[in-house]
């Protein structure tokens, strides 16, 4: 971004955070030399602040007067497992079409783990929110956070003809050339749902203190509580599953503070792509402690057929009731083709052991 577009920006983030400083610290995209933040090893860092990160930033040139060129910004950030974040774009596009002078951008944005694994990705979002006058500007919700650590989230420009979108790595796809009518333009990052991890603290010369199990129940989201739930349980880094394919999968339903797992109605479970499938094969007759916060979690046996999963869904869903009451969990996956070898086979027949016992 050239010294003109930073001042010009720089306006723009001055009203945005004027709009936005009880939600979060605003700050303006910096790219300090060619390609300053063009990939995850050069990403731009966000201070999160009241749980939430803004940043007011632009694909390639803001102004017809000067040309489109292909670009794209990332960000990194630090946040604590099962985090439920919502990253959303305003003010891409723009009111006036083509008499308006500024230009347009119709987003892309991904959500990528430290070590690049991609864990979700949007274009469109589904309806319009404040800050947008168009479904262009895009929008993730509900994405849960496997690990605490450093993530990343990239943005770029679709535009009409020329689709750029992102994969792992945060590597880009799609042809080279940009679409001059929204394939760069201005817009506004939002990253909301963030819990910044502790801070280390040097060591002490007192006897250890253990501190007493705390767990914090996730937020409430749209009537149905949300849990945590793992996917292979005990199964190192994102899960990968073949997509259409007949087989087994061991989800476990986590208890927390606020969710007795051992209480759910069991009949009620349904495990897949949405939530809605139903794929319940059976569910462990006793309880199993997976996350070692000696509680008792529910482990259940689906059926990977039946749930429905296919090339491009990224995440696990679980819906069911408990004492009357909807429950809801999602967690992140990847769906692969045919052929690929699966790993740590060992670990999920020992979890589809466990839920076969009734």
């Amino acid at each position: 971004m050239n010294s003109i577009v930073r001042n010009a920006l720089a306006a723009a983030g001055f009203v945005a955070a004027t709009l936005a400083s009880s939600v979060a610290l605003a700050v303006v995209e910096g790219e300090a030399s060619p390609g300053g933040n063009d990939s995850l090893g050069t990403a731009q860092p966000l201070t999160v602040s009241n749980g939430a990160a803004e940043v007011t930033g632009s694909i390639g040139s803001t102004t017809y007067s000067v040309s489109a060129v292909p670009d794209v910004d990332f960000y990194s950030f630090t946040a604590t497992a099962g985090d439920m974040l919502t990253i959303d774009i305003n003010g891409g596009i723009k009111d006036g079409g083509p008499l308006n002078p500024i230009r347009s951008v119709d987003t892309v944005i991904a959500l990528f783990m430290a070590d690049g694994t991609m864990l979700y990705l949007n274009d469109d979002a589904d309806d319009l929110d404040l800050g947008s006058i168009a479904t262009n500007d895009s929008r993730i919700v509900n994405a849960v956070l496997p690990a605490t650590g450093t993530y990343f989230v990239g943005v770029a420009g679709t535009g009409m003809q020329s689709m750029h979108l992102f994969s792992d790595g945060g590597v880009q796809t799609g042809p080279s050339t940009v679409d001059p009518n929204t394939g760069n333009g201005s817009y506004t990052l939002t990253i909301a749902g963030v819990t910044t991890p502790p801070v280390d603290t040097p060591p002490v010369d007192t006897p250890p203190v253990e501190p007493p199990v705390v767990t914090t129940p996730p937020p409430v989201v749209a009537g149905a509580q949300q849990i945590n739930i793992d996917i292979r349980p005990r199964h190192a880094g994102v899960t990968k599953i073949w997509a259409n394919t007949d087989g087994k999968i061991a989800v476990a339903l986590l208890s927390s503070g606020s969710f007795n797992a051992m209480k759910v109605d069991r009949t009620s479970i349904t495990f897949g792509a949405e939530g809605k499938e139903a794929s319940l094969i059976r569910c462990h007759s006793e309880g199993i402690d997976v996350n070692r916060d000696r509680r008792k979690d529910l482990v259940c046996l689906f059926d990977l057929k039946k749930a429905s999963f296919e090339i491009g869904d990224l995440e696990g869903v679980v819906k069911g009731t408990v004492e009357g009451n909807p429950f809801e969990g999602h967690a992140p996956l990847k769906v692969v083709q045919h052929g690929k070898k699966r790993k740590h086979q060992h670990d999920n027949d020992r979890w589809e052991r466990h839920a076969n016992r009734r």
